[in-house]
């Protein structure tokens, strides 16, 4: 059974960018970071600008162990990484999982990040408690005895690395962001990867409008969230990685049809906390 302490926190919701426009403070104007709260460990999909603020909020003596998720290695997703004030402590373990995508270790894309002249440190610079682990997607990561992490690819330009997320033999959580239906099976692909995970985080960045003029761009759109939201009645869906260019009222205003039609469906918003109990 899952413990009264299992939260789920959008630390993180944007996409592309952190948005700077106080019209779009409702759904969030860091980029992507979301945090699992369980008894024994912070568990971290992916580190955006929103894991700067996860890293603020910490108590300055926490030893609880950090365990970092990267989905792929866009800039929007990575960030936040040199500003999260864990890192640099030494007082909790750290692991940071990086995905190998195209071929390419993740951690070249880190120091590529963290080096001059992008960057004035590099990853040298953090906490002898941090660890890089690499691994292919299609491994299953183990967390903990009781929490393990199952990986797939999905289609983004440089792939993306999606994750669900199981805790005492039970599915919970899956997280998908980036990805863009780009072939005959890929949403197929995303329901049987959700398998029987009661949350699902998943990029919806666009209306069917406008995907006609981003194709190419790694992203779904509402007709691809009713399609999911459709064939997984039972699993509540976070639309997520919200564009940099949206005000609050115009993802009400684009959503409103499909919130109104399937009540499994919400918008991911910043700083929410759901209770996974």
């Amino acid at each position: 059974m899952k413990s009264v302490t299992d939260n789920l926190i959008f630390w993180g919701t944007r996409g592309g960018l952190p948005s700077g426009d106080v019209a779009s403070a409702k759904y969030g104007l860091a980029t992507s970071c979301v945090e699992l709260a369980v008894s024994d460990r912070h568990i971290i999909l992916d580190a955006g600008s929103g894991i700067s603020l996860f890293g603020k909020q910490m108590e300055p003596n926490s030893t609880k162990a950090i365990d970092i998720l990267i989905g792929h290695f866009h800039y929007d997703h990575l960030i936040g990484l040199p500003f999260c004030a864990p890192l640099f402590t030494g007082n909790q373990p750290v692991r940071i999982f990086l995905p190998e995508l195209d071929g390419r270790p993740g951690i070249k894309a880190i120091d590529k990040l963290l080096s001059p002249p992008l960057f004035p440190i590099t990853r040298q610079m953090f906490a002898d408690s941090v660890h890089f682990h690499s691994f292919k997607p299609g491994e299953t990561l183990t967390l903990s005895p009781d929490i393990l992490v199952s990986t797939s690819l999905f289609p983004h330009p440089g792939q993306n690395c999606g994750y669900r997320l199981q805790k005492s033999g039970e599915d919970i959580l899956c997280y998908i962001s980036d990805i863009e239906n780009t072939g005959a099976t890929t949403l197929d692909d995303v329901i049987a990867f959700n398998k029987d995970s009661t949350h699902l985080i998943i990029d919806s960045s666009y209306t069917q409008e406008e995907i006609k003029s981003r194709k190419g761009w790694g992203h779904l759109n509402l007709g691809d969230i009713e399609f999911i939201a459709k064939a997984l009645p039972d699993v509540q869906i976070f639309m997520y990685h919200h564009d940099i260019f949206k005000s609050d009222s115009q993802i009400d205003t684009d959503s409103k049809q499909l919130l109104s039609k399937y009540t499994n469906v919400r918008i991911a918003q910043q700083f929410e906390k759901i209770q996974l109990a």
